[in-house]
């Protein structure tokens, strides 16, 4: 048994870090545009390429862990049945009960290292990655702009367009803005302009340049045009930021001690990895069972399947504890729970039969 336990630990390993390498090249690939894409329009400065990336490839691991683990249990167990090897473990008295057990060590390590990823790990990457964009963000005037995009300046209740933003120049060109104050309301628009921040107050501003601005009350006549060669306006931070860390950056036990409903889905969210691996491996095993008469990749794409029902399930169970549809405790465990059973009723049956 001890001998079988290491044969099948060993082979799913070799498995597991073969899917997980091709699914990171993946995910990395398309982390990575989206990062240059972000560098272009000056959303993200290039020095935070790499800690962006790091960032996002840690946070896609608590995914890409328990999927890769599913398939390659699912995957080489599939074998052995398709080369009768596991009808050979069977009638020697290894039910698939048995073979669960000596998948346990493997289910506790990642359990446990996912559970610190989770909860603990992303939390410093992610704050940390913000105090690191926040302070490169200081050598990026454009930091937060987007060219061919009305933006909500966070703070008021104005808003920007900017035709075209060119980062090398540091230049905003052909420029609009409508400010909202508690009086009257003004209206903006300039030929380009420049972004800077000063240096005693540290605040940005933008400097616009041969412009218009018509300043007035809505509902009224009263409006008062002006032409200037230069008029400068104090920019409040923008929405956008490269990193959200609003939830993602909270402590475990900042989450517990709120009372917003976000923060109570942000729990589940971080649980939801560690359990998933249990969840998985036991699903892994219930559906690994073919005759040499059945397709091929009969037990992958049932597997696939599955594990498309078990994910979105848990993210509208967590979505619905962010809108306050369901109570925190029953949360996303339900979901959990309901798979669970499967697995274990499909074991069940699948050793009743062996018997």
């Amino acid at each position: 048994m001890q001998i079988l336990g290491k044969y099948l630990r060993k082979e799913t390993l070799i498995a597991f870090f073969a899917i997980l390498l091709v699914l990171m090249v993946f995910t990395i690939g398309n982390s990575f545009a989206g990062t240059l894409r972000a560098i272009a329009r000056g959303v993200l400065p290039a020095s935070m390429v790499y800690v962006e990336l790091g960032l996002r490839s840690i946070d896609a691991l608590t995914i890409l862990l328990p999927l890769s683990l599913y398939l390659a249990i699912l995957f080489k167990l599939a074998q052995l049945y398709r080369n009768q090897e596991a009808v050979i473990f069977h009638t020697s008295g290894v039910s698939s009960m048995k073979m669960l057990k000596m998948y346990v060590p493997m289910m506790g390590f990642f359990f446990v290292f996912l559970l610190l990823l989770s909860v603990f790990i992303l939390p410093v990457v992610s704050r940390t990655s913000e105090k690191l964009t926040l302070a490169a963000s200081k050598n990026v005037s454009l930091m937060g702009l987007k060219e061919g995009v009305f933006q909500e300046i966070s703070g008021s209740n104005s808003v920007i367009y900017v035709r075209k933003l060119n980062v090398e120049e540091n230049k905003l060109e052909n420029i609009f803005l409508n400010i909202r104050h508690e009086d009257r309301v003004d209206t903006l628009t300039a030929e380009y302009g420049y972004q800077y921040e000063d240096e005693q107050t540290k605040e940005r501003y933008i400097s616009l340049y041969n412009g218009f601005r018509n300043e007035g009350v809505p509902g009224s006549k009263k409006y008062n045009l002006m032409k200037f060669e230069r008029n400068d306006i104090k920019l409040p931070r923008l929405k956008g930021k490269s990193v959200d860390v609003d939830e993602k950056g909270k402590t475990i036990l900042e989450l517990l001690d709120s009372d917003r409903m976000v923060d109570k889905a942000e729990i589940h969210r971080r649980l939801s990895p560690a359990f998933n691996i249990l969840v998985l491996i036991i699903l892994a095993l219930s559906i690994s069972k073919t005759s040499p008469r059945d397709g091929k990749y009969g037990s992958l794409i049932l597997g696939l399947l599955i594990f498309t029902a078990y994910i979105n399930l848990l993210f509208i169970a967590i979505s619905m504890v962010e809108q306050g549809k369901i109570p925190f405790w029953l949360g996303s465990w339900w979901v959990h729970a309901l798979f669970l059973a499967y697995g274990f009723y499909r074991i069940y049956k699948a050793d009743s039969a062996n018997r």
